[in-house]
């Protein structure tokens, strides 16, 4: 590796480099550039007398990485799994040996260290030596000889496999994740962060987290106090508690979910924290984000497959408009608002839905909503039946 470019050294007939997918979403390919030992330029030889040697290396493009859910979920798991399938460094005392290397082009070399720390600080759990990104201009001028290493996403690797026809070419190139692979990540992380859970009765009562999050941020559910009242009056539940997200370190986060044994959230990134939820507990999503071949479900329910995670699954999806409640304060003063024929100013500020030519800030990621009991309540009954056995349930609603 040498001013942000890889190169494969070779002595005698030019090697065959098969053609490595790293990035799914946009086809992105691993490049690397074939040179003989006697081309090898003048820079690259005076630069080599100080290379630095790294024994296993893996080659990624973090996707998307400063998002929670892509960065933790998915960037991360990818250096632990190549690592750990292809490497053989899966947790042993010879994983400091293991640099992770990132190869995204310039552009997004944005660091974890500033923008997403809990990203970070699970891959120097995983593996505490150095990791580079290839486009750092403080590493630029230096050789770093590659012993072996590991490239790209596939075939056993876990993706978010994207909307519609993307999503069934996705299950097309790339198997299920390793489970044993999958199994080891999680305990890893349990292990390093140190996390205790108690033991949990699968009779109850429970206690019910709810994870909301704030207003400003889109998302939240504006009736949490009353959902948590009226969760207090089932028979099934001891205790509840509405937790934000927002001003907790990404350890208390975790922690919450590892003392959940039932957590009831709506879609966002903090879904990867049900990885640390104690086995046998339960997560309920309630969603109402727009459905057509692809169900919104399936950012949860395909992490918790890829993860083999221990945790049972209850989704509900609603279409119910009435229920939705967008942010006026940001709409009203806009022009593009006041544009808009009396019809559609309605029907954004009665149902929440976004007038067809659009209006900037609006889409249901930014929406709040409140939560309809009546749907809530049978989903939460389906939750606390069985929690002896693995289950999964969907109940979506028109």
């Amino acid at each position: 590796m040498f001013q942000g470019r890889l190169f494969y050294i070779y002595s005698d007939a030019p090697p065959e480099i098969p053609d490595i997918q790293v990035n799914f979403h946009h086809n992105f390919h691993f490049e690397v550039t074939p040179v003989h030992v006697s081309a090898i330029s003048p820079e690259m030889h005076a630069a080599a007398s100080q290379a630095e040697t790294i024994q296993a290396a893996t080659l990624t493009w973090r996707q998307w990485h400063l998002n929670y859910y892509h960065g933790l979920g998915e960037s991360v798991f990818e250096v632990h799994a190549l690592a750990c399938k292809w490497l053989h460094y899966c947790g042993g005392s010879n994983s400091t040996q293991l640099a992770p290397i990132f190869i995204e082009r310039p552009g997004d070399q944005a660091s974890w260290a500033q923008f997403l720390p809990a990203a970070e600080t699970a891959l120097e759990c995983l593996f505490p030596g150095p990791n580079y990104f290839i486009g750092d201009e403080r590493i630029k001028n230096k050789v770093f000889v590659l012993k072996t290493s590991a490239a790209g996403i596939g075939p056993f690797n876990r993706k978010w496999r994207g909307f519609f026809e993307q999503g069934t070419e996705f299950k097309k190139s790339y198997a299920p994740v390793d489970r044993s692979v999958a199994k080891v990540y999680r305990e890893r992380l349990i292990k390093c962060y140190k996390l205790q859970y108690q033991k949990l009765d699968p009779a109850g009562p429970f206690q019910v987290t709810i994870v909301n999050r704030a207003y400003h941020a889109g998302r939240h559910m504006v009736n949490s106090l009353d959902v948590a009242q009226k969760l207090q009056e089932m028979p099934q539940v001891s205790s509840t508690r509405v937790v934000y997200m927002e001003p907790l370190s990404f350890k208390e986060q975790i922690k919450v979910y590892a003392s959940s044994q039932v957590l009831l959230m709506t879609h966002g990134a903090a879904l990867v924290n049900i990885m640390f939820m104690p086995e046998g507990s339960v997560v309920v999503l309630y969603n109402w984000l727009q459905r057509d071949a692809l169900s919104p479900h399936t950012w949860v329910t395909d992490y918790m497959n890829d993860l083999s995670l221990p945790v049972n699954f209850v989704g509900l999806s609603t279409q119910d408009r009435r229920f939705m409640y967008p942010m006026k304060e940001l709409f009203v003063f806009l022009p593009e608002y006041a544009a808009l024929p009396a019809d559609q100013k309605a029907a954004l500020l009665e149902t929440g839905t976004c007038p067809p030519g659009g209006l900037p800030g609006c889409d249901d990621m930014r929406l709040n909503f409140a939560v309809d009991w009546n749907l809530l309540h049978p989903a939460m009954q389906i939750a606390f039946e069985d929690m002896n056995s693995k289950h999964s349930h969907v109940l979506d609603t028109v």
